[in-house]
């Protein structure tokens, strides 16, 4: 895919584990754009840290799983996804403030570690 500019939706399930998500992103054609996992990351309350502890913010973990998503590609892929998936996962006490992504390790990458 080498469309700058992402029109996406995004499908959502929940799976059998507590707090992970299963996603669907397609295009505006409907067509297949990426597999995701969704994990939001709900900071500890402030009481239950030492009193020198940094200040932790909500957020969502998003582990892309599969996608036809080029390296070109990933920062109009995230950009687009972001306010999306940070809308559909908003409550009144849950914002999360951004996304983290994470991306498997090219076939390359496996191949090399295996050889050491």
């Amino acid at each position: 895919m080498t469309n700058n500019e992402f029109h996406l939706a995004v499908k959502l399930t929940r799976t059998l584990w507590f707090n992970i998500y299963r996603g669907k992103v397609t295009d505006q054609d409907g067509n297949y754009i990426a597999s995701i996992r969704i994990i939001p990351t709900v900071p500890l309350d402030r009481d239950e840290v030492p009193p020198d502890a940094p200040e932790a913010v909500p957020c969502l973990t998003v582990l892309v799983d599969d996608g036809i998503v080029t390296t070109d590609d990933l920062i109009s892929f995230e950009s687009s996804l972001a306010p999306i998936l940070l809308a559909k996962f908003q409550r009144e006490d849950f914002k999360p403030e951004y996304c983290h992504y994470f991306y498997p390790s090219p076939m390359s990458m496996m191949e090399i570690q295996t050889c050491m």
